[in-house]
């Protein structure tokens, strides 16, 4: 009976991992261009015993944290300080003391020493991977290939300067991950460098690609799949003390 009880809290375990994505997924639906989390791969392992395999299985589960590079919805907001990378690439930042890595957020803001951020305070970081200072200015426009234009305060009319570049990488054939931190960078730590290959949107910003009634959709199925495996956990007992009941020796 142990063997049943065995499958069911392993299948337990790897249910409330799917459920931590999913918490994850739901509470970051709003997150502009947010990477939805995905269960990992697994498989199942016999433990070799003397010459033969024990009908004891364990599921394995891969240690790397995939995610969904899937396009989000691109939605015009007209604001100049609003980008969006149409199709595949990744903007390049770094948030704090944490190691530069990459980012589909495009929610640009100027933070108090006239640095570029984006919506949480990241610093977007240029093709040399600096951060990108800007002067005062009075307009500001950003091309396709990340080109960052202003037009500084007190300027004559047409009067436009070249401050910089937004990073980009097209990361293209690329192993990703998002690291323990949960910033996407390859395998080893490290970032592809700067390419400016992606195509970026001015006036547009990308939404999470998280479809939060899919989310929802399979919470309720994990939940019966909890149901179900407490039940059989509830059977294997039943069964275990029906086996003992009949070995007893009769008064």
């Amino acid at each position: 009976m142990d063997k049943l009880i065995h499958t069911a809290l392993t299948s337990m375990r790897l249910s409330n991992h799917g459920d931590t994505l999913q918490s994850s997924n739901l509470a970051n639906a709003s997150v502009p261009g947010f990477r939805r989390d995905l269960q990992a791969a697994q498989e199942v392992r016999l433990l070799a015993g003397e010459d033969h395999l024990r009908s004891r299985a364990f599921t394995i589960r891969d240690t790397k944290n995939v995610f969904s590079e899937e396009q989000g919805e691109i939605r015009f907001t007209g604001l100049t300080t609003d980008v969006a990378i149409n199709g595949q690439g990744y903007f390049i930042i770094q948030d704090g003391e944490r190691a530069p890595h990459l980012s589909r957020r495009g929610d640009l803001r100027i933070n108090a020493e006239n640095q570029l951020s984006d919506g949480v305070g990241a610093l977007m970081l240029d093709n040399n991977l600096q951060p990108i200072v800007l002067p005062p200015f009075q307009d500001i426009s950003i091309g396709e290939d990340g080109r960052i234009t202003i037009t500084p305060i007190g300027a004559e009319p047409g009067d436009t300067i070249v401050v910089g570049f937004l990073g980009t990488t097209l990361a293209q054939d690329v192993p990703l991950e998002k690291s323990l931190d949960g910033a996407i960078r390859q395998p080893d730590g490290t970032i592809p460098p700067a390419d400016q290959q992606a195509q970026i949107l001015s006036g547009s910003l990308e939404t999470s690609n998280v479809n939060s009634v899919e989310e929802l959709v399979e919470n309720i199925r994990r939940q019966r799949e909890y149901e179900l495996n407490v039940k059989l956990i509830s059977i294997a007992r039943d069964l275990d003390e029906a086996g003992a009941s009949l070995m007893r020796m009769p008064n």
